[in-house]
């Protein structure tokens, strides 16, 4: 009984101590915000672009999801500004690489929202529910 005790404890301090798991370091290299989880991750960053706009990086993660790759179900981004009815730009993509579906948007102000999510259901409320370009890490 005690042997199954110690076991018991020795366990769950090894749990403890166990690096972070594979699923919170899926972020690609380099400096990434994690956005939001549906059946993929998503990251975001964002890089200076000309008169004081930022040009939105974004890396869609497959989590391990073999079956929605397989099916061809990828990623849709877009950059709302000031409501969910204006949608700046918006991308999507169901090229797998890496493990990873990268979209670039251009022409973000610091104001603007970010939605990004798997392309299996829709439709969004960009505005509503976005990640403010402000917040979002430099790629650079």
């Amino acid at each position: 009984m005690r042997l199954a005790r110690l076991t018991a404890a020795a366990t769950v301090i090894a749990a403890a101590c166990i690096a972070p798991s594979a699923a919170s370091a899926q972020a690609p290299d380099g400096e990434w915000t994690y956005i939001r989880k549906d059946a993929f991750k998503h990251y975001a960053c964002k890089q200076k672009a000309e008169k004081g706009r930022w040009t939105v990086k974004t890396a869609t993660y497959y989590n391990h999801k073999n079956d929605a790759v397989e099916m061809g179900i990828g990623a849709y981004a877009t950059i709302a500004r000031g409501s969910d009815e204006n949608l700046v730009t918006s991308r999507d993509a169901a090229a797998w690489k890496g493990g990873y579906i990268r979209l670039t948007l251009r022409g973000a102000e610091s104001t603007d929202r970010l939605w990004i999510q798997g392309s299996y259901y829709g439709p969004a409320e960009p505005w509503a529910d976005g990640f403010t370009v402000r917040r979002l890490d430099r790629c650079d």
